[in-house]
């Protein structure tokens, strides 16, 4: 049920941008009008629909590795979920159709990327810069809010050494469907979860599949199924048992948090189930066992979930390679050991710039402040991921040390857009035209992050992680399991903020 409008005393409302039209952005916009009745809000996104990150990648065998029910809204769950772990494109549509239902669409101004923000002290408002894509004119528009969500998994990283290969070559992240797989010779770089998603959808399509996981990750069995047309009419008609479900789900997944912790019970419990799944899989006569025993802690990068990527990789025709990469050469690679492999196709599993957070957008804040600049020199500054003191009247989406290894983010985002709104709720009931947080908040905040992120495998597993930044702090992810990030969320202490 949506509310009646939330207005200042002088009967306005404030005027809010929405970054992105992913699960982030688009979770804003509908808590802005079931909650507080707001219409005034505009979301920009550079892609010519929704769905952010479950719109663009379209590689072969993308899917999700969270389960269908939990990684979905709370409240718009889905009955008719095809499979417990879904594929990308019935999650793109699930997210078109929610934008649908709640009438998002025109909300949303598509191909119209945000060059940048700038805080205007004098006039209490953001100074909004955005390009559009397709006549590349800029305008500026300004806004009282700014809510935050373009999203982590956005900009692809291309190693520079792969440049000179001259043969097709793809990034998984922005798959071109015009090349063929079929009898090629195709070399896969990469180990994480869209790697492995590929490398298993492509191999019955390939002559010869070439494998480079210098640091193979650890793969936990994944409980795939289809849903009978008897349990999507028991969800439909009793809703309850739904819910149930997807708390069991998420309830398990809690439990997982205990992995990550140093030394943990869980984790030696965890190791030596991963490792023998692997070798009743791949038998010790099979070099290729040894090659995919990771010799870094469990859960010190992602632990991807398939239950078919060690029977892949054992076939003759896919190869797997754990040593360095020496050289590009036009059309082939060339390893360390003096061994080079001569490729059709080179597909980058490379991942993303997860620690640019918001490039190439610049965010310019108080005292003229650019917020990325700041938070490469001194790492990331922020209360719960969702503000910065820096930055008045922006409320961050999936922002730093809020990513998951164990649980749905769609969680957090909620989470994390209920504390936005509460904020703003308080803005208008006080009369203040902006907000921010207070500094030592912030510190002893962060202070706090540090100590329990030193706890854990992600600190001290020496892995090399995306989710670490190059002086080796962690940044990406929440240190404590989901019930913390929402029972210290869930009520704000304005005390906390400094109201204008």
């Amino acid at each position: 049920m949506v509310k009646s409008m939330m207005t200042y005393a002088d009967g306005s409302t404030p005027k809010i941008c929405i970054v992105g039209a992913g699960f982030s952005g688009l979770t804003a916009a509908i808590k802005l009008k079931k909650d507080l009745g707001l219409e005034t809000f505009t979301l920009f996104d550079e892609n010519n629909d929704v769905g952010g990150t479950w719109l663009v990648n379209t590689y072969p065998g993308c899917a999700c590795d969270v389960q269908s029910h939990l990684y979905s809204w709370s409240f718009e769950l889905n009955p008719n979920w095809s499979k417990n772990f879904s594929p990308q494109a019935e999650i793109w549509e699930y997210i078109r159709n929610t934008a649908l239902k709640y009438d998002l669409y025109k909300h949303i101004h598509f191909n119209s990327k945000v060059k940048s923000l700038v805080w205007d002290e004098q006039i209490s408002q953001w100074r909004v810069t955005v390009i559009n894509k397709e006549t590349k004119g800029e305008k500026e528009e300004l806004f009282d809010v700014v809510i935050n969500g373009p999203g982590a998994l956005r900009v692809p990283s291309y190693p520079k050494e792969f440049e000179d290969f001259k043969g097709q070559k793809v990034h998984t992240a922005e798959w071109d469907s015009s090349i063929s797989l079929e009898n090629k010779v195709v070399g896969v770089v990469g180990s994480g979860a869209s790697a492995v998603q590929v490398i298993i959808d492509s191999a019955p399509k390939v002559k010869e599949l070439h494998c480079y996981q210098r640091k193979p990750a650890w793969i936990s069995p994944r409980p795939q199924y289809e849903f009978s047309s008897t349990m999507k009419w028991i969800f439909n008609i009793f809703p309850p048992i739904m819910w149930l479900y997807r708390w069991l789900i998420f309830f398990f997944a809690e439990i997982r948090h205990g992995f990550f912790m140093q030394d943990s019970w869980g984790s030696k419990f965890a190791t030596w189930a991963l490792v023998r799944n692997l070798k009743k899989q791949i038998p010790a006569e099979n070099p290729k066992q040894e090659q995919l025993i990771p010799k870094y802690t469990l859960g010190c990068k992602r632990i991807i979930k398939s239950e078919n990527y060690y029977p892949t990789l054992a076939l003759s025709h896919v190869k797997v390679y754990t040593e360095k990469i020496k050289e590009i050469r036009e059309d082939r690679i060339g390893l360390e050991d003096g061994t080079s492999q001569k490729l059709d196709v080179l597909i980058l599993a490379t991942g993303f710039k997860v620690q640019d957070f918001f490039d190439p957008m610049q965010i310019k804040g108080k005292d003229d402040i650019d917020v990325m600049q700041a938070w490469k020199k001194e790492g990331p500054q922020t209360y719960f991921g969702i503000c910065t003191s820096i930055a008045p009247n922006m409320f961050i989406l999936l922002g730093p040390n809020t990513g998951l290894g164990h649980n749905s983010i769609i969680f957090m985002i909620e989470c994390q857009v209920d504390f936005a709104i509460q904020i703003i709720r308080e803005m208008m009931e006080r009369g203040s035209r902006s907000v921010a947080v207070k500094q030592s908040t912030e510190e002893e905040f962060m202070e706090e992050v540090e100590e329990q992120l030193n706890k854990t495998v992600w600190k001290q597993g020496n892995c090399d992680s995306w989710y670490a930044n190059a002086q080796g702090k962690i940044t990406t992810l929440w240190p404590w399991n989901c019930r913390t990030y929402w029972k210290r969320t869930k009520v704000v202490d304005f005390s906390k903020f400094d109201f204008k």
